[in-house]
């Protein structure tokens, strides 16, 4: 909902484009005679007063009478169906634009203007087809091309019609010469989709045109490494999913379910145990990444994967607290396996009902991987939260 910040500053931008009519009206005046008094419309003033107290029926009245007769207000009536919409008033808006359309004396950029405005308050309405068909018409006007292609992308994003989205984006490459990235993510959605439905030819094919960016290939790495698991080629499968988290470590809480699986498959215990220990051998805070992976997927009793939690609960501050060192040391194996899984199933409790993933260009906060951040848009930002943050979940929980 807009605060009343943005109220007054849309109402700003009214009184704005009304002053530069005036200035405009008294620079011609000053031209003609210095001493000629200057008349100012009382209905304009009026009008402005009513939206001001937000009468808007009566202040949309009569601006539209005004618009019939006045042909030198176009970016005030503009303004006031920008100020409606940004107030969420979508239908007042649509009346002032399609008042607007109506004028028989608008130039082309004018006409391309106002189906531009009428376009996004049916989009703000969630009439997405109006505004899909009025956008489609605009993308072969110079003018506003870009931006109605734009527009169009977001429509498409929203409703998840990933050719379409391909499709003006293609065009977009066209008039700005700069290769778009999210296309490959659109055809990870269908390679995604396609798998799901158990077409994995069609999967595969998607898969193909995924290689655009970098981040499609990663992406499709992880889908590629989905179909080999699904027809049990576990050996690729295998080298897929390491090379995921050789791209991003914090993807070990999403990878290490399924690449466990796929490595006891094979009968490769000892493999997947030396690969593990490779990882922290590369980097030792690779351990933290092993142990809150083991923590959210239920993987605590794993024997290659105990010590890691062990130690981790071991050397917190807070959770060692609560195992008691000394006792805990003194504990038969078969009692200290016990206590880990206990603690290990509490940690699990606190993060699953927190937020995990965090966008890193807005702060959008989910509960799950998304690839597209439903508050700022971008594609590929809502990543898992770093251990560190899972230890501040466990303190303000305790």
């Amino acid at each position: 909902m807009p605060t009343e910040s943005t109220f007054l500053l849309a109402f700003l931008f009214i009184i704005a484009a009304a002053a530069g009519w005036l200035f405009a009206n008294y620079s011609s005046y000053a031209n003609k005679d210095d001493n000629k008094p200057i008349s100012v419309n009382s209905d304009y003033i009026k009008g402005l007063n009513l939206v001001l107290n937000r009468q808007n029926d009566e202040a949309l009245e009569l601006f539209t009478k005004l618009a019939k007769f006045d042909d030198e207000t176009l970016e005030t009536h503009f303004a006031l169906g920008h100020l409606f919409r940004r107030r969420g008033e979508v239908d007042r808006a649509i009346k002032v634009h399609q008042n607007l359309l109506a004028r028989p004396n608008l130039n082309s950029q004018q006409r391309q203007q106002v189906l531009f405005s009428l376009a996004q308050d049916y989009y703000g309405a969630g009439l997405f087809g109006r505004a899909e068909n009025i956008f489609n018409k605009l993308t072969n006007e110079s003018e506003v091309n870009k931006s109605a292609l734009e527009q169009l992308v977001e429509i498409y994003e929203k409703e998840r019609d990933w050719e379409k989205a391909i499709n003006a984006h293609r065009k977009l490459e066209v008039i700005t010469g700069k290769k778009s990235p999210q296309i490959a993510h659109y055809y990870c959605e269908l390679a995604e989709l396609s798998r799901l439905a158990g077409d994995l030819d069609a999967s595969r094919k998607y898969l193909k045109s995924s290689v655009r960016s970098a981040s499609g290939v990663y992406r499709g790495n992880l889908i590629r490494a989905s179909i080999a698991q699904e027809e049990e080629s576990f050996a690729q499968a295998i080298r897929l999913y390491e090379k995921s988290i050789d791209f991003d470590k914090r993807l070990l809480v999403e990878v290490l379910p399924n690449l466990l699986l796929c490595y006891k498959a094979t009968s490769r215990e000892v493999e997947f145990s030396a690969y593990i220990k490779g990882l922290v051998n590369q980097d030792q805070d690779n351990k933290y990444y092993l142990a809150y992976s083991s923590i959210i997927n239920r993987l605590t009793l794993e024997k290659s994967l105990f010590q890691y939690v062990e130690d981790f609960c071991i050397n917190h501050n807070l959770i060692s607290e609560l195992i008691d060192i000394n006792h805990f040391s003194k504990m038969h194996e078969e009692q200290r396996i016990e206590k880990i899984g206990k603690i290990s199933n509490i940690l699990r409790k606190i993060a699953l009902d927190s937020s995990r993933y965090c966008c890193s260009v807005c702060g959008y906060s989910a509960k799950k991987l998304i690839w597209n951040c439903p508050s700022c848009k971008q594609w590929e930002t809502v990543m898992p939260n770093q251990i560190i943050q899972f230890e501040k979940l466990f303190t303000k929980n305790n």
